[in-house]
């Protein structure tokens, strides 16, 4: 999974207009909870500002909700992003990643129990999307409120690729896609996976064992990084571990 490469204070918490409110994953509770994450009775994992809601419904992203978001219908015709109006409906996306409109949630989540999880992890640092067309994902998540922070371009994966990152509240946003002058797709934007936080890496690996590959140094400076490993407890997603950012 590519590392965060994203200066965390780069803008103030305060100053970010969007916040990734629910993450809502088709994993049941019980492979969430063999990760050493503490599930509610509403079948819920709290990381951060963020639920995860588990559904154990098989498909591994089934939407997310994030307050500010500001698009409706919004689908690829060709290469070109079409939206319209400013609320959120059932067949809302931001280039086919789906919305979720607050009457989705199904049960009440905003007053879920939470507690600290057993393995140690706090939060959500970033999510990673992946998309044939950079351009065309860039396009549309702009038009949902989101503000590029920051881009680079990297061979360290194979093919010439560009990172853009973008701030959901307390969470990183990193797309992934071909870079300037490279082939595209149609292909939608898809979650490829999350790096989560661990307020002690080395306590998060003592507690879950084998479940945890060994820390290597991450791409930004100063942290670590290790792979959960999520086949082994049915969790869809790929999950990185990551030390918490540096202070400056």
């Amino acid at each position: 999974m590519p590392a965060d490469t994203f200066g965390p204070l780069e803008k103030p918490a305060l100053a970010r207009p969007l916040q990734l409110e629910l993450l809502r994953l088709g994993d049941t509770a019980a492979a969430w909870s063999a990760a050493g994450f503490f599930v509610s009775a509403e079948a819920t994992v709290t990381l951060g500002q963020t639920i995860i809601q588990c559904t154990g419904q098989g498909e591994p992203f089934q939407g997310w909700q994030i307050q500010g978001c500001q698009i409706q219908d919004c689908q690829i015709q060709g290469s070109q992003i079409q939206g319209s109006g400013s609320s959120i409906s059932e067949h809302s996306s931001i280039d086919g990643l789906r919305l979720l409109a607050a009457s989705d949630q199904g049960p009440r989540l905003n007053s879920v129990a939470s507690q600290p999880h057993p393995n140690g992890i706090t939060s959500i640092d970033h999510i990673v999307v992946s998309t044939g067309d950079s351009q065309r994902s860039i396009a549309a998540f702009e038009s949902a409120g989101f503000e590029v922070r920051g881009s680079r371009s990297t061979s360290s994966y194979g093919s010439p690729m560009r990172q853009t990152f973008f701030w959901a509240g307390d969470v990183i946003v990193e797309l992934m896609g071909p870079d300037l002058g490279e082939a595209t797709s149609e292909s939608p934007a898809q979650i490829f996976g999350l790096a989560l936080v661990a307020a002690d890496l080395d306590s998060t690996a003592a507690a879950l064992g084998e479940l945890l590959g060994t820390p290597k140094a991450a791409v930004q400076t100063g942290r670590q990084i290790a792979r959960l490993r999520t086949n082994s407890v049915g969790i869809g997603l790929p999950i990185a571990v990551m030390s918490p950012h540096l202070s400056s």
